[in-house]
């Protein structure tokens, strides 16, 4: 009979099923998510990430030699005083608070998808969807801009060691392409294991330099001017320099996506992210107290002026060796190579994500037998980054204001907006399900805390759109990308939603 117990068990059962998929790699999935991969591919990814790997790969996302000699000097510039180094502090506060719901979804939410997994399961399909094309699209945009944005870093070098002047970008780009697309098909303990050298090189590079300005006492001697709280908050530009130290952090989020690589996510994924939310705040804290410190915290906002990008350069030469520029040259190429490698790794796993959901095909969803990583997801985004480099190459578009510039821009603004959808979703996911045991910190105070923080350094963001992405264009794009990436999303989930009915 068609409304017997039986029957009702049955239909019950499978409404479980369908809205929860367990398996053994996730107890709480989101709906049509699933870890297992299609026919004609592996069973499981290789679980051989430990924590440290796992930190190695996210904190290269965020760069830290680039956003050091690019990013790190506009924090103190646009502040207009010498404490900007605790807005460093402020940042990485509205990050933990950030973490907090975030770590704690990862223990019931066992995904890959990572922001848009969790933003689905606590808002719905539709908001999920849209997250999800939107991590996509800036992510993927963002593997363009730094492959684009290593050319003329890599012609500097070559006309600086080898005295070819005039090499092409694209040649150096093309270059950078081919090796990222080798190490993204292959297995993920060689990324992590180059991802890793890399990324000591960048930190140890910084290091050299916060001694050696610190141990000579800088231009006018080490004082706590710098880390000054009234001075941070009374003086100058609070909320620009806020708003530049909170992009320096883009990436670190991306420990969840390396969940089902981990050799004990439960515990690694927790700890990875706490740990590369710390050590990269304290690193820029660090170094940006240096620059304050060798520059002299009276003259630190002029020097910067002339050429914000030299700042670290200049420094180097004066306190340690003009050497030192060189190498770190050399360094600034593998931290771009890190980066761009990283959110490769990241937006393959996105996609595998999406093709196991249905959002994309089932081809993207499918685990290499060998290697055990999405190495088709790997395959295409390696011709999408391509078709990227030749369009820029043809259309003679200038690699940094054209490119790196804009595309940054929408990867700064989208990672904001998901995390603060992500603390939203924190509130819903366990305010509706009572039989949760988290506390009202984890559930209520900490999300709300982190959404009024990330909301504000978003809105600062986007008054500042133009100084961001460069020019009133470049903004007209990245505006462009941010209404549209997740608007595609929406309608691909209601056309989804449609054809199910």
């Amino acid at each position: 009979p068609p409304y017997s117990p039986y029957r009702q068990r049955c239909l019950m059962k499978e409404v479980f099923v369908s809205d929860t998929r367990v398996d053994s790699n996730s107890r709480y999935e989101p709906e049509g998510i699933s870890t297992k991969s299609p026919p004609g591919s592996s069973s499981t990814m290789k679980r051989t990430l430990g924590t440290g790997a796992i930190v190695f790969m996210v904190v290269a996302a965020a760069a830290p030699l680039t956003a050091a000699t690019g990013v790190l000097p506009l924090s103190i510039l646009f502040s207009e005083n010498s404490a900007a180094p605790f807005y460093y502090v402020i940042a990485m506060a509205i990050l933990c608070v950030f973490v907090v719901g975030y770590n704690e979804l990862s223990k019931h939410i066992r995904n890959v998808g990572g922001f848009y997994s969790y933003i689905e399961r606590g808002l719905g399909r539709v908001p999920g969807n849209a997250s999800a094309m939107l991590a996509l699209g800036a992510y993927a945009l963002t593997v363009v801009a730094l492959t684009v944005y290593a050319g003329p870093f890599v012609t500097k070098l070559v006309g600086t060691f080898t005295g070819w002047q005039d090499s092409p970008w694209w040649l150096w780009s093309l270059v950078f392409w081919a090796l990222i697309a080798f190490l993204g098909y292959r297995d993920i303990d060689l990324s992590s294991k180059v991802l890793g050298v890399l990324l000591i090189l960048e930190a140890l590079a910084l290091l050299v330099l916060d001694i050696a300005i610190l141990s000579q006492g800088g231009a006018e001697g080490v004082t706590a001017a710098p880390v000054n709280p009234v001075e941070a908050m009374t003086h100058g530009s609070p909320a620009s320099g806020i708003m530049w130290a909170a992009l320096c952090f883009v990436g670190f989020e991306a420990t969840a996506v390396f969940r089902n690589e981990a050799k004990n996510p439960e515990k690694t994924v927790p700890r990875a992210t706490y740990l590369a939310v710390f050590s990269v705040g304290i690193l820029y804290l660090f170094t940006s107290f240096s620059i304050v410190i060798g520059a002299g915290s009276e003259n630190v906002v002029g020097f910067l002026s002339a050429d914000p990008n030299a700042g670290v350069f200049v420094l180097g030469s004066e306190f340690i060796s003009p050497v030192y520029s060189n190498i770190v040259n050399v360094l600034l190429v593998g931290s771009v190579f890190a980066c761009a490698l990283s959110f490769h790794n990241v937006v393959s796993r996105y996609k595998m994500a999406m093709g196991q959901s249905g959002l994309l095909p089932a081809y993207f969803g499918k685990v290499h037998v060998r290697h055990g990583v999405p190495s088709n997801a790997s395959a295409v985004l390696s011709g999408l980054v391509l078709v990227g480099v030749i369009v820029s190459a043809v259309l003679n578009l200038d690699p940094v204001t054209g490119v790196f510039a804009p595309l940054v821009g929408v990867l700064g603004f989208a990672v904001l907006a998901l995390m603060a959808l992500t603390s939203l979703a924190v509130i819903f996911y366990f305010n509706s399900r009572p039989t949760l045991k988290v506390s009202i910190f984890v559930r209520i105070i900490a999300p709300v805390l982190a959404i009024l923080g990330l909301g504000f350094v978003l809105i600062l963001s986007f008054t500042n759109i133009d100084v961001i992405t460069g020019s009133s264009g470049a903004s007209i794009f990245a505006i462009t990308l941010m209404v549209g990436l997740p608007l595609t999303g929406a309608l691909l989930s209601l056309r989804k939603t449609r054809i199910r009915e």
